[in-house]
């Protein structure tokens, strides 16, 4: 009986474990899409958890990446999803702008993706972030500068940007960016060149857009493995407009690799032992969000007044229900800010018809004032 007992126990805990992982995919312009998620065994249906996106490098695979970061035990440890999509032919469009590079709408992808984390685990989308190796951070700083959805931070190791990338970045908020790099990278050059940007380059492209002082604080961390044949100088790019600080953890030594990895087959060139990528990489995102802190599902009450209804299509319906709620006036801004549609109405019991089908998909704020209330919602295009 004990031994049944054990039994049991034992594929109890390999059920949870498999349960926690999951492959999927989507169909996205066309094409299916797949894409591996790891939910922490805290999660439970209803809880909104931080996301983490983990972006693989050219050649590599999502299941490459996933071993290589380890990135599912800092989620475990840390109580967030994380996800691994699938570039296509193993690669992503980084806007290099070379004969047979990618080009796949990656950014429309990594945005829809997000909508179905945010429908099927209720994924925190004030808190969502990208990182990843090589082409992955060439892909994460394409995401700070493209995607019209809110990213809180984003890490790049071992990867810059493409000189389309750098000379077509507009981004719309100020951007957490760590940036993780070897200067002995023989497959992305810490100085750059072959299309690509340096990392000075990339890094003061932030510092720039985030208004930080151009000088660092600049720290040599413990040498702790001393045979590993690198050590690790931290650059600190601090203060910055809304706390968006800079940083860079120059890897001098190091390889084309995942600092910490226990994974050979990462890269080329020294591993270094001083750090832990993913862990530095998710202590630095734990301290940021997106400044909208509220929630809205496709069919959501809102304190019994408000009815909103996704009728498809980008077009939807917000329903007044309370009849003491007079002179209500509703507005609609983009991630930039930027209003896009305004309304008012007097009546005490009032239909918004909310066309949103001209707008690309994305992360939009509505606005709803009434006599006695002020609502701050977000609608997920």
């Amino acid at each position: 009986m004990k031994q049944l007992s054990l039994l049991v126990l034992f594929f109890c805990f390999i059920a949870t474990f498999s349960q926690a992982q999951t492959n999927g995919n989507i169909t996205w312009d066309g094409i299916t899409r797949d894409y591996i998620v790891y939910l922490p065994t805290t999660y439970t249906p209803g809880s909104s958890l931080p996301l983490v996106f983990v972006l693989h490098g050219f050649t590599q695979t999502a299941n490459t990446i996933m071993n290589v970061s380890d990135f599912n035990t800092v989620a475990e440890t840390n109580n967030f999803i994380a996800v691994y999509p699938q570039g296509i032919s193993n690669g992503w469009n980084t806007n290099a702008g070379f004969p047979g590079g990618s080009t796949a709408d990656d950014i429309g992808f990594i945005g829809a993706l997000l909508d179905e984390m945010y429908n099927l685990y209720n994924a925190d989308t004030n808190k969502v972030y990208s990182c990843g190796f090589s082409a992955g951070g060439y892909m994460s700083h394409r995401l700070a500068c493209e995607s019209t959805r809110c990213f809180a931070a984003i890490a790049s190791v071992s990867g810059t940007m493409t000189t389309n990338a750098f000379n077509d970045c507009a981004p719309s908020k100020n951007m957490p960016v760590m940036q993780i790099h070897g200067t002995s990278d023989a497959i992305v050059n810490y100085n750059g060149g072959f299309g690509g940007k340096s990392v000075d380059d990339v890094v003061n492209l932030w510092v720039t857009n985030n208004s930080c002082p151009t000088t660092a604080t600049i720290t040599v961390l413990p040498d702790i493995n001393t045979t590993d044949g690198s050590t690790v100088e931290q650059n600190i790019f601090t203060p910055c407009t809304d706390s968006a600080n800079v940083v860079l953890l120059k890897v001098v030594g190091g390889g084309h690799q995942w600092p910490g990895t226990n994974s050979i087959l990462g890269g080329l060139g020294n591993i270094n032992r001083d750090i832990n990528a993913s862990e530095e990489i998710w202590n630095f995102f734990s301290g940021y969000s997106c400044p909208i802190t509220t929630s809205l599902s496709e069919n959501l009450s809102i304190d019994l007044s408000f009815n909103i209804h996704n009728l498809g299509d980008g077009i939807y319906t917000l329903t007044c229900n309370n009849p003491q709620q007079k002179d209500l006036s509703l507005s609609i801004y983009d991630v930039t800010g930027k209003v896009l549609l305004t309304s008012e109405n007097n009546s005490s019991t009032t239909i918004f018809n909310l066309d949103l089908s001209k707008y690309p998909n994305g992360l939009y704020l509505v606005n709803i004032n009434t006599e006695f209330e002020n609502k701050s919602i977000k609608l997920i295009r």
